[in-house]
């Protein structure tokens, strides 16, 4: 037996029967994720926030198995066509994120490619260890496991959405975990109890989970309401956003600048442009970059002749942060006029010292909203945001949307942060 000690669901491991998912860990691209942490920059509003990648797969892939084997002991026809694909949900759970780069989302910015994209592409590129694993296992393995990840699985449109909808196990484990390492109680919600209330059930014709209709709304509300107050409130904070944005910058002052670094071949492909997802031979150079490479790199960079590279690299090693207003409505341009013209008498380049910063995330989208994709899928992929169902013991189902006034008052509406981050 393989085990973890882990401070969100205290014993994660794994016995004879979960071989693969030993052999899967063992990989030098899951290890990879050690060196990268889960919430990218937060930890310089939030110093308990070092968790890595790698503990959160682990998170993901233990509530998988443990909602598998519960949904197996009540023997229904649908758990029971759940759980026969009980391997490939579990690979999936563990290598969901295999393909975030080092401050995953900042780094998006320069790749122009979500994260999702680099995961395929390592779930089917020949040489990796990983593809090698799921090969070895079974023939095709692979490519079940990616397809997966993509939405696109056709023989269990279930294990699609335990891992990617609107009530998932990658949601829960980073919530919970996410919400521990920070200190913040926002994301904190009964997980037990969750579990325990999960169902399977079918909404014309097609197989969904949901949770049990007496015992399921309060802490579908919970879940949802603690979504949405971590985005607000951590995965928002002020701090962590204009490090992000700071950092984006300094990639891209890099890039303009030509600042190649000897030896750092997989960072230097990036600002070349040459690292697209499509391209077999990027993928050994894109699983080369982690933290440690950027915050070397920042390093190097911090001693640039050029000064605007030179000045973010210091000011993000240093903590020294840009200045932050928040925008209302009303004045949004005014705002940004008078403080450009500060950044301006002051000597700075606007396009690297002047932001204006909106973001939104929207805690509940029923399928009566229009879904923003994240990924370009091939036909037949699934939205990754769905309705959350309360099944009767009929197996009848209910909209959440119709039952909880909470979820009535959060669905469709977004919680928007703006700002303008700026010096001079």
């Amino acid at each position: 037996m393989k085990s973890f000690r882990d401070p969100v669901h205290n014993l994660i491991a794994f016995d004879d029967n979960d071989q693969l998912l030993v052999d899967l860990i063992n990989t030098k691209e899951v290890q990879r994720l050690r060196r990268i942490r889960q919430l990218g920059m937060s930890h310089i509003a939030y110093p308990g926030a070092e968790h890595s990648r790698f503990l959160h797969s682990l998170g993901v892939a233990h509530l998988m198995r443990r909602f598998l084997d519960m949904t197996a002991l009540q023997r229904g026809a649908l758990e029971s066509d759940l759980y026969s694909f009980r391997h490939v949900a579990m690979a999936a759970a563990l290598l969901h994120d295999i393909g975030h780069g080092p401050f995953s989302h900042a780094l998006e910015s320069v790749t122009n490619e979500p994260h999702e994209r680099w995961t395929i592409a390592i779930l089917r590129a020949p040489d990796t260890e990983v593809h090698q694993v799921l090969e070895a296992y079974q023939r095709g393995f692979s490519n079940q496991v990616a397809e997966v990840v993509e939405r696109t699985f056709a023989p269990s449109r279930a294990v699609v959405k335990l891992l990617s909808s609107q009530l998932d196990m990658d949601r829960t484990d980073y919530l919970l975990r996410d919400s521990l390492f920070t200190g913040a109680g926002y994301g904190a919600f009964d997980v037990e109890w969750l579990l325990h209330v999960m169902r399977i059930g079918e909404v014309d014709g097609e197989v969904e989970v949901g949770l049990d209709l007496k015992k399921g709304q309060s802490i579908a509300e919970d879940y949802i309401m603690s979504r949405y107050y971590m985005y607000l409130n951590v995965y928002f904070h002020r701090t962590t956003r204009v490090a992000e944005v700071m950092l984006e910058k300094m990639l891209t002052r890099a890039q303009a600048v030509n600042a190649y670094i000897s030896g750092f071949d997989g960072l230097n492909r990036l600002m070349r442009g040459e690292m697209k997802s499509g391209e077999r031979d990027a993928v050994a150079a894109y699983l080369e970059l982690d933290d440690n490479i950027l915050w070397a790199a920042m390093r190097i960079w911090s001693r640039h002749a050029d000064p605007v590279l030179r000045d973010l690299a210091e000011r993000l090693l240093d903590r020294r942060m840009f200045r932050s207003v928040d925008v209302g409505s009303d004045d949004a341009q005014s705002l940004y006029d008078s403080i450009r013209k500060q950044v301006e008498q002051a000597g700075y380049p606007l396009e690297y010292y002047l932001i204006h910063d909106r973001i939104d995330s929207r805690a509940y989208q029923d399928n009566g909203a229009p879904v923003r994709e994240v990924i370009g899928q091939r036909e037949g992929g699934l939205s990754a945001s769905k309705e959350i169902y309360l099944f009767d013991d009929l197996g009848k189902a209910t909209p959440l949307s119709q039952t909880s006034f909470l979820v009535k008052a959060v669905r469709h509406h977004d919680a928007v942060v703006d700002r303008i981050f700026f010096h001079c």
